[in-house]
């Protein structure tokens, strides 16, 4: 007779298909992974992303496949959180200080690099190239803050390339996010209906929906959530936390039902809500959201890195490195041409574009948006080839996203010297805050 009620291969069977086993192990992870990130000097999220490759079903298989398809949930509760935060940093006033200057060249390189982006992967790219071009143009607008102000920050740097880069990264989110959710579904749709006659009602009608919806709808929900916080202004945290969570989950769930983007109404919400508090009361309210959000993130970058292949990793190649050179090019052309129409200073014409270098965050949430819509059609249709789409741009994004880690730094600090708004023996003495 056994001492033990079960054998320990069924006990162990029986932990690795165990949901709070897996939720406690994906978190244990992601914060082991984002210490030996740390380590190395790359971002947090890129150490969650990785070691869930290394651990999840394309790896070492320590985490279950089957229990990671019912947490497919957490991704668009995470991207919604995600949307929230980053309309929280889009404060108009600081935008009207920028003035029309900033505006226009931001739309410049944003065009440029758009274009030029389009246009080499549509050449590089083999089957389903319109919809890769499309997406990875959409993504390669936006460029991700904490380099740029950790060089400013550490080197003290003081000029007008410094001043025009902040207020520049932030309409890049605005616009490259505007962009993403009007190519996303035109990419879907277009991969889904290949050699077939595309209307361009069929391609307008969805994305137009998507983005009036986003708008209206969030503004409303983020207009009534200021006003209920307004209300509980005296009261301890743990109200504002449950409004700002009330909130942002209306947004996912009204997005949710109307099929549109999980990023850019929750993003409206939180803008709503930046905007028509005042800033001491909007830093204290995006404080307490970082309270929900943190967690839920390290969750959802690790499980985004186990939903991937590690197989896959090598599929950068050509594709991936043409991403990472064409969207400089397009990052240092487009300011300069913008520049130029302005009649700004020569540095802010040759330097403010490699400022604008580099990519973390808020690419990565796109491409696993991406990924989570693919997926989603992949199990609609019964039609694989899906999933593939869907990895491929999550894998190409992270592969440049740490090699813009790499490098980011560095270019943007050579570009501070080199418009002279740092001195060259300035000591670094800054932290990576990604």
């Amino acid at each position: 007779m056994d001492v033990f009620p079960m054998h320990f291969e069924d006990f162990f069977q029986n932990l690795h298909t165990d949901m709070f086993f897996n939720v406690a192990l994906l978190l244990a992870l992601g914060m082991l992974g984002g210490k030996l990130a740390q380590l190395v000097h790359l971002p947090r999220v890129t150490g969650y992303i990785i070691i869930g490759m290394i651990f999840g079903p394309g790896g070492f298989s320590l985490i279950n496949e089957a229990v990671l398809y019912d947490f497919k949930i957490f991704k668009i509760l995470a991207l919604g959180f995600i949307g929230f935060n980053i309309g929280l940093e889009l404060k108009f006033s600081s935008l009207k200080e920028s003035g029309a200057h900033v505006i226009f060249i931001t739309l410049v390189q944003t065009a440029m690099t758009f274009l030029l982006v389009f246009l080499a992967v549509y050449a590089l790219a083999g089957e389903h190239k319109l919809t890769y071009a499309l997406i990875f143009a959409a993504i390669a607008t936006v460029t991700t803050p904490a380099p740029i102000v950790a060089c400013i920050r550490g080197y003290k740097a003081k000029g007008k390339v410094s001043t025009y880069v902040c207020p520049m990264v932030a309409l890049d989110d605005i616009f490259g996010i505007l962009i993403f959710s009007f190519m996303l579904p035109i990419g879907v749709y277009i991969a889904g209906h290949e050699n077939e006659i595309i209307t361009g009602s069929s391609l307008l009608i969805g994305p137009v929906f998507d983005i009036g919806f986003s708008i209206v709808a969030g503004a409303l929900v983020g207009y009534l959530a200021s006003k209920f916080l307004y209300r509980h202004k005296q009261d301890d945290n743990i109200s504002i936390v449950l409004i700002v969570a009330t909130s942002v989950l209306f947004g996912i769930g009204l997005g949710h039902a109307a099929d549109t983007s999980a990023i850019l109404l929750p993003l409206i919400i939180g803008m709503m809500i930046t905007n028509l508090l005042d800033f001491t009361f909007a830093a204290r309210v995006k404080t307490n959201a970082d309270a929900v959000t943190l967690p839920l993130l390290l969750f959802f970058f690790t499980l985004s890195g186990a939903d991937l292949n590690i197989r896959m990793l090598p599929l950068i190649g050509i594709l991936g490195f043409t991403y990472i050179l064409v969207r400089m090019i397009g990052k240092v052309v487009g300011a300069y041409l913008g520049a130029l129409a302005t009649k700004e200073s020569e540095s802010v014409r040759k330097y403010l574009g490699f400022t604008l270098v580099p990519q973390g965050g808020v690419a990565l949430d796109m491409a696993i948006l991406a990924e989570v819509r693919f997926i989603q059609i992949a199990t609609d249709t019964g039609n694989t080839e899906f999933e593939v789409i869907g990895s491929t741009i999550l894998t190409v994004i992270l592969g440049a996203v740490i090699i813009y880690k790499i490098i980011g730094e560095i270019v943007v600090k050579w570009a501070f010297v080199k418009a002279g708004e740092i001195e060259h023996d300035a000591v670094d003495d800054t932290k990576h805050v990604w």
